[in-house]
């Protein structure tokens, strides 16, 4: 009988912390494609519509992983091919914490050439870096949304080759 009470208890919570640990993240695409690329996501009208072009382009032929910027240091990247980045530069902060520590915790330089950075901005530069990956930048303009996804398509194309 205390069986039984443990296993009512204990496996509804391990389903509740499961259930959670992956809330958020999705996966479109082939299971089986050759190629999976990481698209992590600052959600924002703007960046989720860029979000949804580079989805649409790469799910026929690519394994495409869609995280919440929140989940982005719990990503293997050895697990992927381009990771993709899509974040804002905001005053004072330069841009999240999250990104930075991402960044900073691949050592590995061939990793780090998987990093694709698109960073919205007020006075968007075209030669922005951080810790040594070049970055896109652009403001949040809908009427550039499609130079932007190109821009960023084209750093993940030169990367899946």
């Amino acid at each position: 009988m205390a069986q039984m009470r443990f296993l009512l208890v204990v496996l509804p919570l391990s389903a509740l912390l499961l259930a959670h640990c992956g809330k958020g993240i999705r996966e479109v695409g082939p299971a089986d494609a050759k190629k999976k690329i990481m698209i992590a996501t600052m959600s924002s009208e703007y960046k989720d519509r860029i979000t949804a072009g580079l989805e649409e382009r790469y799910r026929g032929r690519s394994r495409v992983s869609l995280v919440p910027i929140e989940k982005l240091n719990s990503v293997d990247t050895k697990g992927y091919d381009a990771l993709v980045v899509i974040d804002a530069l905001m005053a004072w902060q330069m841009f999240n914490a999250r990104t930075r520590w991402f960044i900073g915790g691949i050592k590995d330089p061939e990793e780090k050439r998987k990093i694709v950075l698109f960073f919205t901005a007020g006075k968007p530069s075209p030669d922005y870096r951080v810790m040594g990956v070049d970055c896109i930048t652009g403001a949040s303009e809908m009427k550039e949304e499609a130079e932007v996804i190109r821009k960023i398509s084209e750093r993940i194309d030169r990367i899946l080759k």
